[in-house]
């Protein structure tokens, strides 16, 4: 064709039609076409994220980014399979461009997608990561508003020179190598950056559960730069985020030492029914303090305080501390309103914490016999373990 074109230039040249003929030419020697229907469909990638929020971290307001930076999904490579022209020559080089996205909902700004009901995110994308598995040295694409629309998606092109005939992006009836390439071209979009908004400070775990927070979209084209745009893009992948952020709190009891209860003396025919304490015994105070360091407004409800009999034994009221070294003896607990503690780590203690992390439980305490023959006089001693747990 392009003799004719020649041909029929200069033929118009004599008729003074010289714009005709420039456009001719320029149609020609430059081209342009945005590849069509490159892609099967999104391909999926998931990421598990972890990460301990130190208690400087873990305020209402305070703001982190993941770590590490990057954050790489799991999941397929991407090959196309476009409808390529037949003006797309073998030695034509295949521009790529990338958009993102994400389908969240708006959170406390505009600028973060609503992650969980204690904690936004926002979400950084980046170009084509099919040669950085570990996701460095790629070009970020900021994501500005949540939910996302395609019109405001941010978009950068890859800076690749990568021809048809040495990575194909064609259809094997498309393609303008004959036998079609083998050799097909390769694409990930599978990172992704992380910062994270603290809503309300967090107790424990706060569990992510598995949430769509990044879309990709790509174009490709062939001739002139800058012929893929935004709205021709296609979408290639969806990036799932799940994990957990911890916080624990560093608890003490009794600031770390023993908590010790004198028992008393008890004249041994005291003792006058199993499981019971002896005849005109006054119970013990027991005291357990507690301090957790930097409380949160949702600490309420999510500490429990259990006690554990070291030598545990049953009796019909429930578990009572054996004393040590001795079978007829043990040591049984109340609490304030004179309830049986069952001392098998079951019984729950409410856990409260003032403004500034400090927290108490009152008990009693009596020792009693643990069978129906007198207890033998002599020294007796044992031990109950003081446990609290995150929920």
């Amino acid at each position: 064709m392009l003799p004719n074109i020649i041909n029929f230039c200069r033929h118009t040249l004599k008729t003074g039609n010289l714009l005709c003929c420039a456009l001719l030419l320029g149609n020609v020697n430059a081209s342009a076409d945005v590849l069509q229907n490159c892609f099967s469909g999104p391909a999926s990638y998931s990421i598990d994220y972890q990460q301990e929020l130190s208690a400087g971290i873990n305020k209402t307001g305070e703001e982190f980014s993941s770590n590490p930076g990057h954050l790489v999904g799991n999941g397929p490579v991407i090959t196309a399979s476009c409808e390529c022209p037949t003006s797309l020559e073998p030695d034509t080089e295949i521009k790529e461009l990338t958009a993102v996205g994400s389908p969240l909902s708006a959170g406390h700004s505009s600028s973060y997608g609503f992650l969980t009901s204690n904690i936004d995110i926002s979400v950084q994308g980046y170009t084509d990561a099919i040669n950085s598995p570990d996701g460095s040295g790629l070009t970020s694409i900021v994501i500005n508003n949540y939910p996302t629309q395609m019109a405001s998606m941010n978009s950068r092109v890859q800076n690749w020179s990568i021809y048809e005939q040495s990575e194909s992006v064609c259809s094997d009836s498309s393609s303008p190598v004959s036998p079609p390439n083998m050799i097909k071209r390769q694409f990930k979009w599978n990172v992704i950056a992380a910062k994270f908004y603290i809503k309300k400070a967090i107790l424990g775990e706060e569990i992510i559960p598995s949430t769509l927070v990044a879309q990709y979209y790509s174009c490709l084209s062939f001739g002139r730069s800058g012929s893929c745009k935004a709205a021709t893009t296609q979408l290639v992948s969806n990036v799932y985020l799940s994990g957990k952020l911890t916080a624990p709190l560093s608890c003490t009891i009794n600031a770390g030492h023993t908590i010790e209860i004198e028992l008393g003396v008890v004249v041994s025919s005291n003792f006058t029914t199993p499981g019971a304490p002896p005849k005109g015994y006054s119970l013990r105070d027991v005291d357990i303090s507690y301090h957790c360091d930097n409380p949160v407004e949702s600490t309420s409800g999510k500490i429990k305080l259990t006690l554990t009999a070291d030598q545990g034994v049953s009796d019909p009221q429930g578990m009572i501390a054996k004393m040590i070294g001795r079978d007829d003896l043990g040591v049984r607990l109340y609490d304030e309103n004179d309830r049986d503690v069952v001392l098998d780590g079951s019984f729950d203690f409410p856990v409260m914490l003032d403004t500034d992390g400090n927290g108490s439980i009152k008990l009693k305490a009596a020792p009693v016999s643990t069978t129906s023959t007198r207890p033998a006089a002599g020294k007796y001693e044992g031990n109950v373990t003081v446990k609290m747990d995150i929920r």
